[in-house]
């Protein structure tokens, strides 16, 4: 039995995931399946660095230890292959405020972002919050999958987009993106003057017969924004890395984190990422190859039982995205479906966009045991109603 079978009982720790449920669904006993975190214990080389700090007992204001830094560096150089110099890493709270920061940094209130549709939702939020025009370049879905339409891409920078935020990989889709569909949206980008910025907080998160490609090894003007806090679940945490290799990029990121305020150091979070990528790679080559077990375990049971649902082919993340429009349920009816009659927590295609709807994102990172009480549950309540 895998370590990941066992998972961790989280009830009762103040989880998000599984203690707010009552809060979110209107039920305690929905099996949560939404929020994109990990029933997983961390990798021992984390729990031993933390607890080795906690012993010293002294917690007062502290700096980086250059450890942090070259941890990041040898983690994108050995894990992807990207060499990072030492003076383009930065440090920021989370990647959505490094994003936030990023878009207002490269980007004046009125002038229009890029942003690949459907999508995580504080893509959004990052948009507005600087006071700019969030432009829309929607996905294309497609029977071999999701694509990006760079005729439409190219005409949001030919209207003077400054700036486009990626998904890389894609959340909630699961794509990968290949390195030719990067270096396409980076030759655009690069042609019309806009920023490339890009969430990477799933970059590790590729699983086994794909391969994530940085940003920051297609466009040497490119703002990465990467974490261990999804690679290895460390959220509550609350650390994550900038890679702003252009110095006059890397300038106004810094001036705009300290106008906002964002400064000092997350001790702990600190500690645990550099041990994370100092020692956690044995433990994320173990929990990819778990996660592709139940992302073929997901696809069986709905190709072999439920038919009438598809799931977009998961290349990176652990989040699968169900197409539900079968069902011919507006997106409020299908939400209370899922929960009333299947007892389930999954996020709402519609946080990711109008595009969404229709859809709903399914989280696997949890014992495999959870993902098919889940889809017996969802076939269970289906038959009831005459759906399948």
């Amino acid at each position: 039995m895998s370590q990941f079978d066992l998972g961790v009982n989280r009830e009762g720790s103040f989880c998000l995931k599984w203690d707010e449920r009552k809060a979110v669904f209107g039920r305690a006993d929905v099996i949560p399946l939404w929020v994109a975190d990990m029933d997983f214990a961390a990798p021992q080389p984390v729990i031993d660095a933390l607890v080795e700090r906690a012993r010293h007992g002294a917690f007062g204001y502290s700096g980086h230890d250059p450890r942090d830094v070259d941890a990041v560096v040898n983690w994108m150089k050995n894990r992807h292959g990207v060499e990072v110099a030492r003076e383009a890493v930065l440090f920021s709270p989370g990647v959505v405020d490094s994003l936030r920061v990023a878009v207002a940094a490269v980007a004046k209130p009125g002038e229009s972002v890029v942003v690949q549709t459907p999508v995580y939702g504080p893509f959004y939020s990052v948009v507005k919050d600087a006071g700019c025009v969030i432009r829309r370049n929607p996905l294309i879905h497609t029977e071999a999958g999701w694509q990006m339409d760079f005729d439409d891409l190219e005409a949001a920078f030919k209207e003077g987009a400054r700036a486009i935020i990626l998904c890389n990989p894609h959340n909630p889709i699961g794509r990968v993106w290949r390195r030719e569909e990067l270096e396409k949206v980076s030759e655009l980008a690069v042609r019309y003057g806009a920023a490339l910025i890009a969430d990477e907080i799933h970059a590790d998160l590729e699983l086994p017969g794909h391969k994530n490609t940085s940003v920051s090894a297609v466009n040497p003007d490119a703002m990465a924004f990467i974490a261990a806090t999804k690679t290895f679940n460390l959220a509550a945490l609350r650390q994550s890395s900038a890679l702003i290799p252009n110095p006059d990029r890397r300038k106004a990121f810094q001036d705009e984190m300290s106008r906002r305020g964002i400064n000092g150091l997350n001790l702990m979070g600190a500690v645990a990422q550099r041990a994370a990528y100092e020692g956690g790679e044995p433990w994320l080559n173990e929990l990819l190859t778990y996660l592709d077990g139940t992302r073929q375990a997901v696809e069986k049971y709905l190709a072999e039982r439920l038919p009438m649902l598809s799931v977009s082919p998961l290349m990176g993340t652990y989040l699968m995205w169900l197409d539900m429009r079968a069902l011919n349920m507006e997106q409020e009816a299908l939400e209370k479906f899922l929960v009333e009659k299947a007892g389930l927590g999954l996020s709402s295609g519609v946080f990711f966009g109008e595009e969404g709807r229709g859809f709903m994102r399914m989280n696997i990172a949890t014992p495999r045991h959870n993902v098919e009480k889940a889809l017996e549950q969802l076939e269970a309540a289906l038959k009831a109603e005459g759906l399948c």
